[in-house]
Formats: C-alpha cells, sequence, structure tokens
C-alpha cells in the first residue's frame, strides 16, 4: 500500500485516478474545496482534506502521512508554481534529513508541450519557448514548470506524466468539438451544415480519462524506478485520429447528415485543441509497464459519443419540449 495525497481529485482527470488508486488498495488522502467534494470523496473512499490550494497551511501537515503527491489540479494561472512552492517550504521538506526518504510528486502535464508539427515526437524531445517546435500558446508556461520542478529533485522524487487530449464519460474537452452536434440534434436540424472550429487535417493524440488513471497508478506502482531514470517524463497517449474523421464519427452515431464545415479557432484553447502531434509511445508503456485498453474513438464512437450526449442538457425538459 502507497500512502498518496491527491490534488484535484473531484475534477474530470484526477477522479478517476482516485479511483484507480482506491481499487488497488493504495490509502488516498484528497484535497476538497468544501463539504459537499468532501462528501462525495468520502463515498469514494478517499479521505477529505477540507481547504484550497490556496491555504497550504490546511494541506500541508497531511505531507508528514503520505510517501507521494499527485498534482491533477487545473495548473495554469500559477497554481502548480503554488502547490510546489508550499510543498517545498513545508516541514516535510525542511525537518527531512538526508537519510529521510523523499516525498514523491508525479504531476499531471499534457502533451500540447510538444507544439503543432506532423513530425514524430518523442517525451525524450526538448520542448519550451526555445524548442523548435513551440509549446501550444494556452500552455507556453508549462515546459518551465516541468523544468522547475525537475530541479526541485534535490528534496523530492519526480514523475511527470504528460496526457493527451482525454475523452470518456463526460468527455469534456470533446465539447469543443461536438456542441454544435447537439445543438443541431436538439434543433432538429440534422440535414443542414454545422461548423466546428478546428483544423480538420489535425492528427489528435488522445487517451481515455480510465487508461490516464492507470497509467497514473503505474507510476506510482513502479514510482522507486520511475523517479530515479535521468529523465522521468513519459507521453501518455492511446489513440491519434484525425480530427475531421472524430466529427465525422459522432455525426454518424448522432445521426446527422449535414455538411460538416470548419472555422479558425478565435480562442487559445479551442487552437490547442486541433494540436497535430504523433507520439512514439514506447518508452512510456515500456518504462510504466502499461498498455491502454481504449485505443480509438473512432472504432468505438457509438459507446463515447452516446457517454457525450447524456451528460450534456440534451437529455433536460427544455431540450424534450
Amino acid at each position: 500500500m502507497v500512502r498518496i495525497f491527491l490534488i484535484g481529485a473531484t475534477g474530470f482527470v484526477g477522479n478517476p485516478i482516485a479511483i484507480a488508486l482506491r481499487r488497488q488498495g493504495h490509502q488516498v488522502y484528497a484535497l476538497a474545496r468544501d463539504e459537499p467534494k468532501a462528501i462525495e470523496l468520502t463515498k469514494q473512499e478517499t479521505i477529505p482534506i477540507l481547504g484550497d490550494v490556496n491555504e497550504p497551511e490546511k494541506w500541508t501537515p497531511v505531507l508528514n502521512l503520505v510517501d507521494i503527491i499527485i498534482d491533477a489540479s487545473p495548473s495554469g494561472y500559477g497554481i502548480s508554481d503554488s502547490i510546489l512552492k508550499s510543498i517545498k517550504e513545508s516541514s516535510r521538506i525542511t525537518s527531512a534529513k538526508r537519510q529521510h526518504p523523499k516525498l514523491g510528486y508525479i504531476y499531471v502535464s499534457g502533451i500540447w508541450v510538444h507544439g503543432d508539427s506532423s513530425d514524430l515526437t518523442t517525451d525524450r524531445m526538448p520542448v519550451g519557448l526555445d524548442a523548435v517546435v513551440k509549446p501550444a500558446g494556452v500552455v507556453s508556461w508549462r515546459p518551465k514548470f516541468e523544468d522547475d520542478l525537475l530541479d526541485s529533485r534535490n528534496v523530492l522524487d519526480v514523475a511527470i506524466l504528460r496526457a493527451g487530449v482525454l475523452f470518456g464519460g463526460s468527455g469534456r474537452l470533446c465539447d469543443v468539438w461536438w456542441k454544435p452536434l447537439v445543438g443541431a440534434l436538439k434543433t432538429n436540424k440534422l440535414t443542414q451544415p454545422i461548423t466546428i472550429s478546428g483544423n480538420p487535417e489535425a492528427t489528435i493524440a488522445l487517451i481515455h480519462k480510465d487508461d490516464y488513471a492507470e497509467a497514473v497508478l503505474a507510476a506510482v506502482n513502479k514510482f522507486e524506478v520511475v523517479s530515479q531514470i535521468g529523465y522521468p517524463i513519459f507521453d501518455i497517449v492511446g489513440s491519434q485520429e484525425r480530427l475531421d474523421d472524430l466529427n465525422k464519427a459522432a455525426a454518424k452515431v448522432l445521426q446527422i447528415t449535414g455538411e460538416i464545415k470548419y472555422e479558425k479557432p478565435n480562442d487559445p484553447f479551442i487552437e490547442a485543441m486541433s494540436t497535430s502531434i504523433i507520439v512514439d509511445t514506447n518508452r512510456s508503456t515500456t518504462y510504466l509497464d502499461w498498455q491502454p485498453k481504449h485505443t480509438s474513438l473512432i472504432r468505438n464512437a457509438e459507446v463515447y459519443v452516446k457517454a457525450y450526449l447524456f451528460f450534456t442538457d440534451y437529455n433536460s425538459a427544455p431540450a424534450q419540449k
């Protein structure tokens, strides 16, 4: 059993991680912003710690009880920088002696740091604003944080797992592409043209939310090994599929026959969702001894698109009316 403190345990990324960890019998403490979230976490057999990431005095004491911290927070806007700073200033770190085991730190990063390219890439390729291919603008800050985390290996044992575009369940990220399809379904405009923001030719690096959770679980189970290698960064991708093919598969499931048109994104996040990345994942599957089980969104679109649909307001009373 490994004792873990999970930040972001109620989110789309973090909750499957919490469930996977508990399923294998690990003890999980999880940060909860309020009582309702604490209750939900308790139902999932995790131990809630009431507080906010910006209130380190409420959660840093639990670091004395755990082996590994997992940061699955929405880490933009300096959130993860603040978390790392609070950890390094905690008594667990400042009072540690050289012979004490280091606190582990697994960071949930993302594949967009590789930027948009049609060339094959690997998790050992340099990333950042000075790299040949620049990261997507919305995550331009992330390579520096990854570097800062690696520079903290004098006091922390570190592993970084970069997730592809997550799908499955509520498919929250797919909303960028499929919301117009649901709109056509609700208004019974199944044969009319539909416009989606994005690059239809982009190759999207995908990972099912549960597959990513299993990769994190594998990193926990093999942490003594993976945190000690020279470059403990892994790209976690299960499939790579063309954006237009994804959207056509979704339209087919919803029985939408109207032409799908594309417009250039006018939002940094939507633009990032069209980041074209072709990844060699052999290193992550080898080191983590992990294999994705959901290897194509398109082949199983019937399952994933309908799950997404019923997490939207499609089935609400106004929509039915």
